[in-house]
């Protein structure tokens, strides 16, 4: 008998046949219904004022079980284009199931919807048109690369115009433009963030001044934050400085602005506590962040360092964080030669960002928001100098003899500079400059 009888398979499809239509249609089914219920019971917590914490679980739950499963139908037959479909409909019914404070993993999912849709119709065309739509998508996508690498100044008016008009957003929603200006032509000054936690503890009977508790969080900081070889936890916390740097000077706003005179105007009359930075330029010592920033990220990373530093939400209500951002200029390499210290407080430029605290909010009864403490505080987005000096032998007004005079703990602690001048920075209480070597 011959056991060889028999045709070869022709096919991977022959040697292993797929699974068949109704497991994959009932799998993506299953996962539209898990979506489904998770929107169902988000229509349910917009209609109660405070929903328990156990829908908004709830909801969690079935968008993650709805999601997973509507992905395995596509990964049975992603030769059939409903299960692309059916994918597509899980993720948009999961942008309703997730709760509001959710937001980043709606615009996932919103994402997912899209390439759910695309998906479908891609693989529901004749071969021809896949070839050249997959084609054609590869090529914007590495046409962009290739623009961002080109974009720096001095960049060719084609490059700025498609650039701007057309692969800036597309590059900023896939965070692929970031790191193709490290490094050239110019990376520019790398900058860390520098909270000052302020918890009223009570009052003095003597003064009747209000009473404080301190702490200085420094991100990202060195040894803490370097968790692996390669130091890609300090780095990835060194990216979230990059979202707080993006604003313009002042000078890039119109002159006849009257808020433009109105923060000069506050900021003229602070100069004799906090002076401005006798080196750099005046029209550069002012720097607005991006609307996103000051209205999303700072808010954000304020809310963050308080409940992450207060141990209960009764402190968190009595603590206000202030905010900086220290941009450290790189030493050339002529002042390195002669021996110039790269670490010196003089490198850095600290911009105060504002101090941010917990207040009841309005639209929520019972909840609190984070909003600015003083959002016409004189010194808010200014540069707050860390002016060298050469420290004198002997001087009683500094025993440490500090080359610099930090007005950064001047304007964080309302402290005198001679107060900060005496002090111990080891202490504690004024910043401690050493923690950024």
């Amino acid at each position: 008998m011959d056991r060889d009888a028999g045709s070869a398979p022709t096919s991977p499809a022959e040697a292993v046949p797929p699974p068949a239509p109704e497991t994959a249609r009932t799998t993506g089914l299953v996962g539209v219904a898990f979506c489904g219920g998770a929107a169902a019971l988000g229509l349910v917590a917009a209609a109660l004022d405070s929903p328990p914490d156990v829908l908004n679980s709830a909801r969690l739950w079935l968008v993650f079980v709805g999601a997973v499963t509507a992905g395995a139908a596509v990964s049975l037959r992603p030769d059939c284009w409903w299960t692309w479909a059916l994918a597509a409909a899980a993720a948009a019914l999961g942008v309703g199931g997730l709760p509001g404070h959710w937001d980043s993993f709606r615009l996932l999912f919103w994402a997912l919807a899209g390439v759910g849709a695309a998906g479908a119709v891609l693989v529901a065309s004749p071969p021809a048109w896949r070839v050249g739509s997959v084609s054609a998508v590869i090529l914007f996508h590495f046409t962009g690369i290739f623009l961002a690498t080109t974009s720096p100044p001095p960049s060719p008016w084609l490059t700025d115009q498609v650039f701007s008009r057309v692969y800036y957003p597309y590059l900023q929603f896939v965070y692929l433009r970031n790191a193709y200006h490290f490094y050239s032509p110019n990376p520019g000054p790398a900058s860390v963030l520098v909270f000052l936690l302020k918890t009223e503890t009570g009052t003095d009977p003597q003064t009747g001044q209000k009473q404080y508790k301190t702490e200085w969080v420094v991100i990202p900081k060195r040894p803490a934050d370097v968790r692996d070889p390669l130091g890609l936890a300090y780095y990835r916390r060194l990216s979230l400085t990059e979202q707080v740097s993006r604003g313009s000077p002042g000078m890039a706003m119109p002159t006849d602005q009257f808020e433009k005179t109105d923060v000069w105007y506050r900021r003229f009359n602070k100069r004799a506590e906090v002076p401005y930075h006798p080196i750099d330029d005046l029209n550069l010592q002012y720097r607005l962040p991006t609307p996103d920033v000051t209205r999303y990220v700072l808010p954000s990373y304020a809310s963050h360092v308080i409940l992450d530093h207060a141990p209960d939400a009764e402190t968190a209500g009595r603590t206000t964080v202030k905010v900086y951002r220290l941009e450290h200029l790189t030493t050339t390499v002529e002042r390195f030669v002669k021996g110039d210290d790269p670490y010196h407080p003089g490198t850095y430029r600290p911009f105060f960002l504002g101090e941010f605290g917990f207040v009841p909010d309005p639209d929520q009864p019972g909840k609190t928001k984070i909003e600015l403490v003083n959002p016409q505080e004189e010194l808010l987005y200014w540069l707050i100098p860390v002016i060298p000096r050469p420290p004198t032998p002997n001087d009683p007004d500094d025993p440490y003899r500090k080359g610099y005079l930090d007005y950064l703990s001047v304007h964080a602690l309302d402290m005198t500079p001679g107060e900060v001048l005496k002090a111990d920075e080891k202490d504690g209480r004024v910043f401690n400059w050493s923690q950024l070597r």
